[in-house]
């Protein structure tokens, strides 16, 4: 789940604090402190997932993925790369040193370099070495490890009480997916006037392609200043779709709240886990129950994370114990508790309703009302994305976000995080959004 808070998003992005994992067994195959090659931004991204990431991934598989993403940057170019890839030994400096050989020989051999990004005053081998940087971090195949530019990078950071911008929610990413998709439109904004929907997959913003980019990513490039106009192109069912839109001052909702049933049911929508949304939802949880609610509907589709401690306190609104286990690299379990300090002392019913958009935090959430036996879980399997990830600054001022623990049910130990994982539901429904509410309350209903 939580990158340095990091769990998710709204336009905005948000990070949950990490802690930090580093085995003793390790020491003996850490790299030198100091730059062995001319590649340092490489170099260290290397050293840092070696040295830190909770799958302990090994110099072949890094500088394979590096050499992957050239590849396929020199066929985006029109070049059919041809050169013989080096011997990989297993052993870090003697791979990170061929490596950095093979840039050396690519660089030479293929030369060309596009004019924006000489205008951003990168040199053949500098543009390489990012290119296979972000290479290195998608071989690890998993939302939590990934590789931010020095202009990416500074976007690295709590999101503003307010912001100027449509009014969407973006999905992170998965590693198999390149265009980011839009998880909800936000009612009386910009983006709801314009006719986005959730579902549209943004292929370009303003002319500029953000295929493979990270949802906060994209996020930064569609604000912008209030007034000014942005220009979208989603793909929708197979066919693009283009909107210019005006960008508007925005508050994000964190919290929606409402009675349904006729007063019988509270319904708590949670949007993103950031900021004050722990206050928010207990004193929405207070007024309803004020009302004489007999049970809750918490609604988690759509939320992809924030505050890994936003996520684990609102869990403890609702219930008491573990909400998951925690896994680092050195095998060691521990488990992620609940905050007495939120815990109402005389719960009621509860449903979470959950959707494929719901993300580490949320995921959180719902294992662990589940598996303390609070409630049930409802809508369609979550997204799959649930670990820790911890940023580290690289020399050049980008940035590698490094999953360093993975997270599984608390009850069961099934892993959460990974391709066809997640929190599986226990009254599945369609992928309606008004039926899948409909089922939710149907199913609290039977439980009041």
């Amino acid at each position: 789940m939580g990158r340095f808070r990091s769990l998710g998003l709204l336009l905005v992005v948000t990070f949950a604090a990490a802690c930090q994992i580093l085995p003793s067994d390790l020491a003996k195959d850490l790299l030198p402190a100091r730059a062995t090659t001319s590649y340092r931004v490489a170099e260290s991204a290397f050293n840092q997932l070696i040295e830190r990431h909770v799958d302990k991934p090994d110099s072949k598989l890094l500088v394979t993925g590096a050499l992957d993403a050239v590849d396929e940057q020199l066929k985006k170019e029109g070049a059919t790369p041809a050169y013989d890839r080096p011997a990989l030994t297993g052993t870090a400096q003697v791979d990170l040193a061929r490596f950095a050989e093979t840039i050396d020989l690519l660089a030479e051999k293929y030369p060309k370099l596009d004019p924006e990004v000489e205008k951003a005053g990168l040199d053949r081998p500098r543009f390489l070495e990012r290119v296979a940087t972000d290479g290195m971090a998608k071989s690890l195949k998993e939302c939590h490890t990934y590789f931010l530019t020095p202009d990416r990078a500074k976007t690295f950071n709590r999101p503003p009480e307010e912001y100027s911008g449509i009014g969407a929610q973006i999905s992170p990413t998965r590693p198999n997916e390149q265009l980011p998709e839009i998880a909800a439109i936000f009612p009386n904004t910009p983006a709801e006037r314009s006719g986005l929907r959730a579902g549209d997959r943004i292929k370009s913003v303003d002319g500029g392609s953000v295929s493979g980019f990270t949802a906060e990513e994209v996020a930064t490039r569609i604000r912008g200043p209030e007034g000014t106009t942005v220009n979208i192109i989603v793909v929708r069912a197979g066919t693009e779709h283009a909107f210019s839109i005006i960008r508007a001052k925005l508050t994000p909702p964190r919290v929606i709240s409402r009675d349904l049933e006729s007063g019988t049911i509270g319904y708590l929508r949670v949007t993103a886990f950031n900021g004050d949304v722990t206050r928010q939802t207990s004193d929405a949880v207070r007024s309803l129950l004020a009302t004489g609610v007999r049970g809750f509907v918490l609604d988690l589709r759509d939320n992809p994370g924030g505050d890994l401690s936003a996520a684990q306190d609102i869990g403890s609104i609702f219930t008491k114990g573990a909400l998951v286990q925690q896994t680092g690299r050195d095998g060691q379990q521990r488990d992620l508790r609940t905050n007495d300090r939120w815990f109402w002392s005389s719960p009621k019913p509860l449903v979470v309703l959950v959707n494929e958009r719901s993300a580490s935090g949320s995921e959180i959430v719902a294992a662990g009302v589940r598996a303390n036996g609070s409630g049930i879980v409802v809508g369609t399997k979550t997204a799959g994305c649930v670990g820790i990830g911890q940023p580290r600054e690289l020399p050049d001022g980008s940035m590698l976000l490094i999953t360093i623990a993975k997270m599984q049910d608390s009850k069961t130990g099934e892993e959460l995080n990974g391709e066809g994982r997640g929190v599986r539901p226990d009254v599945a429904t369609g992928t309606d959004v008004d039926q899948q509410l409909t089922d939710a309350v149907a199913a609290l209903r039977q439980r009041l």
